[in-house]
C-alpha cells in the first residue's frame, strides 16, 4: 500500500551518463519513471519504470506526464555534440529548445517542478569563473540553443530551477566516453595524448551532480544554480591528475593549445563556476578535483 503513496519523479535522458546516475539518486523514496529514446533501458538493475519516447513530441510527452503526474521532472536530455551542432542545427534545436518548451508545457499541466540541466557554454569564457548572475554570451550554436532552453523556462510560469554544470565525468552502461574514461583508456594502451592547457573548468562527478539535483528539486528553490565540482583547473593539469590517481604514465600527456585542433565550434576557454550559492543555499558539499577522482576510482572498480 505504501508504494501508492510515494511521490513520482520523471527523469528524461535516462540512458545517458547523468540520467543513469539520476535513476540511482532518486530510487530511495520515489517511484522513478525513466524516459529515453532507446527501446530498452541501458541501466540493468531496475527499481524504475521505463518509457520509450521523445521530449520533442509534445502530444506524447503531455500524455505521459498526465498519466504519471510526477512531483518532479528532471531534464537530463540534451543534444550535446558541440561541433555537430554547427551542421545539425535542426536536430540540436529540437532537443535543446523544442523539447524544453514541451517539458514546460507538460509540467505546468500537472504542477510538476521542473529541474533543467544547462551548461557553462552559455558564457563566452573570457572572464570565468562565473556566478549565476553573470551575463551569458554564448559563442556557438550548441551554446545558443542551451541559452534559448534556459530562456524558455525564465519566460514561463512553471515551477523551475536551472542547474548549470560542466566537464561531466563518471561511469555508466553503454555510454559515450567522457574525458576521464577516454583518457584512462588511452593511457592504459600507452598511447600519447595531446590535451589543451588553455581551457579551464570545474570537473564534475556525475554521481555527485545527480545527488545535488535531487537536493535542488526537493528544496523548492527557484532560479539558476551553478552545480559542479568545487575546483577550477585546466584540462592538461586535470589529465595529469587523472594519471596520478590511476597510476598511469603522465609523460604520455602533451600540453597543446585549443587553436591547434581546428574545431568547428568555439569553446569558452577561461570558464569555471563559483558554486557558493549552491553550497550555501542547498547545504551541498562538492568535491575538488582529487576528491572527485578518488570517488570515481571507487565507482570505476566496483
Amino acid at each position: 500500500m505504501m508504494q501508492l503513496l510515494r511521490n513520482r519523479v520523471l527523469i528524461t535522458g535516462a540512458n545517458g551518463l547523468l540520467g543513469q546516475q539520476l535513476l540511482k539518486a532518486f530510487r530511495d523514496g520515489y517511484e522513478v519513471h525513466a524516459l529515453g529514446l532507446q527501446p530498452q533501458p541501458r541501466l540493468p538493475e531496475g527499481n524504475f519504470l521505463y518509457h520509450q519516447g521523445d521530449i520533442a513530441e509534445r502530444p506524447f510527452l503531455r500524455s505521459l506526464v498526465q498519466e504519471i503526474v510526477p512531483k518532479f521532472i528532471i531534464n537530463a536530455a540534451a543534444f550535446t555534440d558541440v561541433d555537430g551542432s554547427e551542421t545539425q542545427r535542426e536536430a540540436c534545436w529540437r532537443v535543446n529548445v523544442t523539447g524544453v518548451e514541451n517539458l514546460v508545457y507538460a509540467a505546468q499541466k500537472v504542477q510538476a517542478r521542473l529541474v533543467h540541466v544547462s551548461t557553462d557554454y552559455v558564457f563566452d569564457g573570457k572572464a570565468g569563473p562565473y556566478r549565476e548572475e553573470d551575463r551569458p554570451n554564448p559563442l556557438g550554436f550548441y551554446a545558443r540553443s542551451k541559452l534559448a532552453g534556459e530562456n524558455t523556462l525564465r519566460n514561463s510560469n512553471a515551477d523551475y530551477a536551472i542547474a548549470r554544470t560542466m566537464v561531466l565525468y563518471g561511469t555508466g552502461y553503454e555510454i559515450r566516453p567522457n574525458f576521464v574514461t577516454w583518457l584512462i583508456k588511452q593511457l592504459r594502451r600507452n598511447k600519447p595524448v595531446r590535451i589543451v592547457d588553455d581551457q579551464f573548468g570545474n570537473p564534475t562527478l556525475a554521481s555527485e551532480l545527480a545527488t545535488a539535483l535531487r537536493v535542488l528539486a526537493e528544496s523548492g528553490r527557484p532560479g539558476v544554480y551553478h552545480l559542479s565540482g568545487s575546483e577550477v583547473i585546466d584540462r592538461y593539469h586535470f589529465a595529469v591528475k587523472i594519471a596520478e590517481v590511476f597510476n598511469l604514465d603522465a609523460d604520455l600527456i602533451q600540453a597543446v593549445k585549443t587553436s591547434e585542433f581546428k574545431q568547428a565550434a568555439p569553446r569558452p576557454l577561461r570558464s569555471g563556476f563559483v558554486i557558493t550559492k549552491a553550497t550555501g543555499e542547498l547545504n551541498l558539499s562538492m568535491s575538488d578535483v582529487a576528491g572527485g577522482l578518488q570517488k570515481f576510482k571507487n565507482e570505476f572498480f566496483n
